[in-house]
């Protein structure tokens, strides 16, 4: 289970809504050795695309040297889909099996479909997605 407080939930549907009509993206952390998300570091869409998203390299080292500076770890990325289920794509899958081949990070996806947004995670490991449940602390 992956545990995340309702500030920083509300930070990633702010993030996701303000990122329109493009995808959105950031990186998420919390204590080390823990599932609680704690810490979201919002960035840029690098490809502004309403399709895909990509991390920016430059930003995602400074997200990391941030992370450290505050003792946490990171533990994923959050992106949103603007027309879509909150559920990992094709080219989700593909660049999570790029990026992170052990399936260690949680994929966390904030949907706008719908007139409220909805927030699901999951895990990826070749083409298993697994979801996790998310509660709101």
């Amino acid at each position: 289970m992956l545990s995340i407080t309702a500030a920083v939930r509300d930070q990633m549907i702010n993030h996701a809504q303000r990122g329109l009509p493009n995808e959105a993206c950031g990186l998420f952390a919390g204590g080390k050795g823990t599932e609680t998300v704690e810490t979201f570091f919002p960035m840029q869409n690098a490809a502004e695309s309403h399709l895909i998203y990509q991390l920016d390299p430059k930003e995602f080292i400074e997200v990391e040297q941030t992370a450290d500076q505050l003792g946490i770890q990171i533990l994923g990325v959050m992106h949103s889909h603007t027309a879509s289920e909150a559920y990992p794509s094709e080219t989700d899958v593909r660049d999570a099996n790029q990026f992170d081949p052990f399936g260690i990070w949680y994929y966390l996806i904030v949907s706008l479909k719908d007139k409220e947004p909805s927030i699901r995670a999951f895990q990826i490991l070749e083409t298993n997605i697994n979801e996790v449940e998310i509660a709101i602390k």
